[in-house]
């Protein structure tokens, strides 16, 4: 069975669809979106009915998908902004397809989720060595998907210590739950912040017992006029082109 996992699309569609044209050559079975369909992009309601277009497609709710719901959140000024717009552009049926979203999902000896797995809802990022082994100590799963850092990364315990694998690069291949455990971030298609602006995902291959991390090029340029277009803040504009 080959997964492609993903997250963090942000309402880029020139980015999702990038991933979606790339991912038809890559012999896919299943789809896993990590959450954060919506929130900083210009394009949220094309976003979500493209990707519920895709089969054999599971979700996971993102701390954007959420607070576009009316959860309660704590962000930044800009990108609370960018929440209040992105109600309005989302369609009836949208909304209530992101509330009816799960905070995380298992599937064989794996488990997905957005952020982390103890306390989803609360979006601490798996990123800092804290969160890392809460992670590991208060999940059973071999292996754990996460996004929500914008980071590609893989992490592998070996006793009572981590292996980091930071900033892969297109096509590094890694072998998944052979003996320890592991986490691994897919990045972000629609935002990344790794100093590489290409949209970011992976492919697990649940036969093969291996990790693949796949990065796509895409238009950013039209992607940061549009939000220029919508009157959404510059910065959002911006990143996309150095993915910072």
């Amino acid at each position: 069975m080959r997964l492609a996992v993903f997250s963090d699309i942000h309402g880029n569609l020139e980015a999702l669809e990038a991933f979606c044209a790339d991912v038809e050559s890559q012999r896919i079975d299943r789809y896993m979106c990590l959450g954060d369909i919506v929130g900083y992009g210009a394009d949220p309601e094309a976003c979500v009915v493209r990707l519920r277009s895709l089969p054999n497609i599971e979700f996971i709710l993102g701390n954007h998908d959420h607070a576009v719901v009316g959860a309660p959140c704590s962000m930044r000024r800009d990108a609370r902004r960018v929440i209040e717009w992105t109600k309005r552009q989302l369609s009836a049926e949208s909304l209530y397809f992101l509330q009816s979203l799960d905070v995380f999902r298992n599937w064989g000896d794996a488990l997905f989720c957005h952020a982390n797995p103890y306390r989803p809802l609360e979006w601490y990022y798996v990123a800092d060595k804290s969160h890392i082994s809460r992670s590991f100590a208060r999940s059973r799963a071999k292996i754990l998907f996460v996004g929500h850092t914008h980071v590609a990364m893989a992490i592998t315990r070996r006793n009572f210590f981590c292996v980091y694998l930071r900033h892969p690069r297109n096509g590094t291949i890694v072998p998944a739950a052979e003996l320890n455990r592991q986490i691994f971030n897919c990045g972000s298609i629609g935002q990344p912040r790794d100093g590489d602006p290409r949209a970011s995902y992976l492919i697990y291959d649940s036969d093969k017992k291996s990790v693949e991390f796949i990065r796509v090029a895409y238009d950013h340029a039209a992607a940061s006029r549009k939000i220029r277009e919508a009157g959404l803040p510059e910065i959002f504009a911006e990143r996309l082109a150095t993915g910072s």
